[in-house]
């Protein structure tokens, strides 16, 4: 009987509890009547069946209580949720992954949509410019009028594989098993056969391209989050440059493939420095997203190195933004720096404020216009046109580098005048590139020429505190050789050998010298029996 009252109390605590707990919903129900009574007329059999009776009652009490609190609890909850959604309509989700054809206003500001295809989605920005519109000095319609006279710089970035080209085009094709090296080369799509020769050069098929990477090396962790391309749409008359961007990783392989369909019809991929570092990058990651081979990649139009070959000590460097500002005619304000690309991104992927890639965008689209305008400026030097006179460079290296790339380039006629320019400089700065002139003359055979700049070089260099014999021993011989004036050529052996003795020896004696020293006295030993013989 004891065991019965304990489960009674226990109940009745229960019942007390649930009438607290959904007293501010509603008033529970009084508990039955039969817990009331002391004891049951018959016995165990009966107080057993009122247990079971209230405990039903308590029950049902309790989870009608629970629903009620449960059903309010919910409704309050999604007013919430329905307030916050409506407060922060126009706020971005977190870590860069937007809901579906959700952008941020900073996007919608840059003209940016969301793009899609096969693979999925990507955000996508393109700008149309007139081919009036300056950039620089130039403006960008200057493309079209210059773009095939870059043939010779693009033949030469490119030669053994044109050379290998043309002489498969000579000797039947032979059928050879897939390597290890083919199974890998990329999906590029086959340019359309114009009926012109390999290496020409048109306007509408460059592509000029630029990445901005998460990182700097050319390995497969490098990732490009954006990657920009222009090109001329010939149909429009218009220079259009499209920026590529992705929000997330898994939508890399949609934005290479819209890359891929660009590059469609383009013959040669127009960078800076992007023949080992763009390009690489690029080939990682079409690999690493399951592409295999389907054609050939596009020729190669690197920048950089043109530039490293006029300018590499007149400028500080020979980064873009020093090249554009010094000689280009292109003034950035409140740029971005491309170092501070990476950082920028990590940003936007960490808090969802698109406002931190705008300064990236407007520094990759300048890049991409820039690369247009270095096409027009080293055509515009390569033009045959003799109404395109190219301005003089006032540095003596400049000059002298300038002359020689355009030979170099089959230019002869341009670099001619740039050579006698240098030739008729006194200055100082000047003399230095007078023996480089003289060899080119030298090698032309015109020995005359050659002759005058190396006696100035000799004159300069008898003045100097540290001189230099190389134009005493090229007269030396060129009088010995070519002109038999055994007498004169002495003359200038043994001045050469004299300015030897006037060069500082810091400690033991450079065995070169000792060996220039020698031939010398045994070019004067020479020469004076010659000139005795008569």
């Amino acid at each position: 009987m004891s065991s019965l009252r304990e489960k009674l109390s226990r109940l009745k605590g229960l019942s007390s509890g649930a009438e607290k707990e959904a007293r501010p919903v509603e008033e529970a129900p009084a508990a039955p009547p039969a817990l009331e009574s002391s004891e049951p007329e018959d016995g165990g059999a009966a107080l057993e069946t009122a247990v079971q009776a209230a405990a039903a009652a308590i029950s049902e009490t309790t989870v009608q209580a629970t629903s009620q609190l449960t059903d309010q609890a919910a409704a309050q909850a999604t007013d919430q949720a329905t307030d916050q959604a409506n407060a922060n309509a126009d706020t971005p989700a977190v870590s860069g992954v937007a809901p579906d054809g959700f952008l941020h206003p900073a996007f919608k500001k840059l003209g940016i949509v969301e793009e899609s295809n096969a693979f999925g989605a990507f955000l996508l920005r393109r700008i149309e410019y007139p081919l009036e519109h300056r950039h620089g000095i130039y403006p960008l319609g200057a493309l079209v009028d210059y773009a095939a006279c870059l043939k010779p710089v693009a033949y030469r970035q490119n030669q053994a594989r044109l050379d290998s080209e043309g002489q498969e085009r000579m000797t039947p094709r032979k059928k050879k098993k897939l390597s290890v090296k083919d199974a890998y080369r990329l999906p590029l799509p086959e340019p359309e056969d114009t009926g012109k020769e390999p290496g020409a050069i048109e306007p509408g098929r460059l592509l000029f391209f630029d990445t901005e990477t998460t990182g700097l090396g050319v390995g497969v962790g490098n990732v490009p989050f954006m990657i920009g391309f222009g090109y001329y749409d010939e149909g429009r008359a218009r220079i259009v440059v499209e920026q590529t961007l992705i929000r997330h990783q898994g939508e890399e392989k949609a934005m290479l493939q819209y890359l891929l369909e660009r590059m469609n019809g383009r013959t040669h991929l127009v960078t800076y420095n992007g023949r080992t570092f763009d390009w690489p990058v690029l080939t990682s990651r079409f690999i690493l997203n399951g592409w295999r081979p389907n054609g050939t990649e596009p020729y190669h139009l690197d920048f950089l190195h043109p530039s490293r070959a006029l300018w590499r000590n007149t400028l500080e460097s020979c980064k873009l933004s020093r090249i554009e500002a010094e000689r280009l005619g292109i003034e950035r304000h409140e740029d971005v720096p491309g170092s501070l690309a990476p950082e920028l991104y990590v940003r936007y992927l960490n808090d969802g404020d698109a406002s931190h890639l705008e300064g990236v965008y407007l520094h990759n689209e300048q890049d991409v216009l820039t690369l247009v305008t270095l096409a027009a400026h080293f055509g515009a030097l390569l033009a045959d046109d003799p109404a395109n006179e190219i301005a003089v460079p006032q540095a003596a290296e400049e000059l002298y580098r300038t002359a020689a790339w355009l030979e170099l380039h089959g230019r002869t006629e341009k670099s001619e005048r740039l050579f006698s320019e240098l030739a008729k400089r006194g200055d100082a700065h000047a003399e230095r590139w007078l023996l480089p002139a003289a060899d080119r003359y030298k090698k032309l055979g015109r020995y005359e020429q050659a002759v005058e700049l190396w006696e100035r070089a000799a004159r300069k260099a008898e003045d100097a505190v540290v001189p230099s014999i190389a134009a005493h021993v090229e007269l030396a011989m060129h009088y010995e050789h070519r002109n038999r004036n055994y007498r004169l050529a002495a003359d200038y052996a043994e001045r050469a050998l004299e300015l030897t003795c006037r060069l500082p020896v810091f400690g033991r004696e450079n065995p070169k010298r000792r060996e220039e020293r020698d031939a010398l006295e045994h070019r004067l030993n020479r020469l004076r029996r010659k000139s005795e013989r008569g």
